[in-house]
């Protein structure tokens, strides 16, 4: 009996979980994590300091989609003339639907890594976006 017990427990650990994708709540030590890794690659375009509101933050084991919106500190809305992604880099203003980001993340095994980005985007670039790996978190 008790091998029976070990060889069912060492199934049990070794087969791959199926959960569904977790959003991330508030205050969240991961979510925290994930925006302060999305956090210099939005400033570099957006210019620093920015903040996130959240609008849906899920991780499905070792990937992560975001999409949240970047604001000034105590919700100064970014002014996406001045960016360095408008003066910098002459990016046309028409072609920027405002400070909206969407971003896909995965974890090293260091640390959860940036793969994809877009700031302003105006289409769902991200809805086909490598299925096999984010498709779970595409579902909405």
């Amino acid at each position: 009996m008790m091998r029976f017990f070990l060889v069912l427990m060492a199934m049990i650990c070794v087969l791959p979980a199926s959960a569904e994708p977790v959003d991330l709540p508030p205050g969240s030590a991961l979510r925290g994590e994930l925006l302060d890794t999305l956090r210099p690659l939005v400033e570099y375009d957006l210019g620093a300091p920015v903040e996130f509101v959240v609008t849906s933050l899920q991780v499905d084991g070792d990937r992560a989609f975001a999409r949240v919106a970047a604001q000034r500190p105590m919700g100064a809305p970014i002014d996406m003339e001045t960016t360095p992604m408008v003066l910098r880099d002459g990016l046309p203003l028409d072609t920027i639907d405002g400070p909206r980001i969407e971003a896909f993340f995965h974890q090293s095994p260091a640390r959860w890594e940036v793969v994809e980005f877009v700031i302003g985007a105006t289409d769902v670039w991200w809805w086909a976006y490598d299925c096999k790996h984010y498709g779970g978190l595409l579902s909405e």
